[in-house]
């Protein structure tokens, strides 16, 4: 009778450490999850609240300067989020060519420096080099937010 009761402290004691050991591994894996979502929550609130607007003027002359064999593009912060001035959150692609951020130099208009704002301009210059003749197109990103340009070079 004693054997049969040490047994079943010995199956219930085994349970008890079985079940700690998946309560343990659930905890850490919950709180995995709740991490990743919290970081991907905050990257979708930063992106909803991220909203340019190209402000420039397709048909002025001023787009392309053939002398520096640039394209400058005037684009608006009109949402929420306070950007980098220094157009770091941006992603340009010229005519199917990726524009890398040695070939882009950035002015911000109305704004303090630090940040662009609400409301606030920030001029691209894109160095681009020589363009042949006709209609030429600009994809802008920024944080999700998409944008195009299109000009017509003369």
């Amino acid at each position: 009778m004693a054997s049969v009761s040490i047994s079943h402290m010995i199956l219930f004691i085994a349970s008890l450490v079985i079940a700690a050991g998946v309560v343990g591994t659930v905890t850490t894996e919950v709180d995995r999850v709740n991490a990743a979502i919290e970081a991907t929550s905050m990257d979708v609130s930063e992106d909803i609240r991220t909203d340019v607007t190209i402000v420039s003027d397709a048909g002025s002359s001023n787009v392309y300067d053939s002398g520096n064999e640039t394209v400058t593009l005037l684009v608006k912060n009109t949402g929420t989020q306070r950007l980098a001035p220094d157009g770091s959150e941006a992603v340009i692609v010229f005519d199917g060519a990726f524009i890398g951020s040695g070939s882009i130099e950035t002015t911000l208009h109305g704004g303090s420096g630090d940040s662009w704002g609400r409301g606030d301009v920030l001029e691209y210059t894109i160095d681009v080099g020589s363009i042949d003749t006709g209609d030429h197109r600009i994809h802008l990103t920024v944080n999700g937010d998409e944008e195009v340009f299109e000009f017509r070079h003369e």
